[in-house]
């Protein structure tokens, strides 16, 4: 049980955030981040909703990303020279 909680304690944490900022009055930018520090542009939409569910699909696409040894999965460890 031990060994176990250790392991868990090693685990790197996941952050996954997106922001929605209006740009006109019907324009809004969203973007999102990983790791609480970089942020990527995500796109343009012509309404708030249509930027929250970018920012949804954008994250939920990071998460299974990240399960295939994707982009988040290489963010949350340095590369190896």
């Amino acid at each position: 049980m031990e060994d176990s909680m250790h392991s868990q304690k090693n685990s790197p944490a996941c952050f996954l955030r997106w922001s929605v900022s209006k740009v006109t009055d019907r324009l809004y930018a969203v973007a999102a981040t990983v790791d609480g520090k970089e942020y990527d542009f995500v796109g343009n939409f012509k309404s708030v909703r249509e930027a929250q569910q970018a920012g949804r699909r954008y994250a939920e696409d990071l998460v299974h990303n990240s399960m295939a040894g994707g982009r988040l999965s290489l963010k949350q460890q340095p590369l190896a020279a």
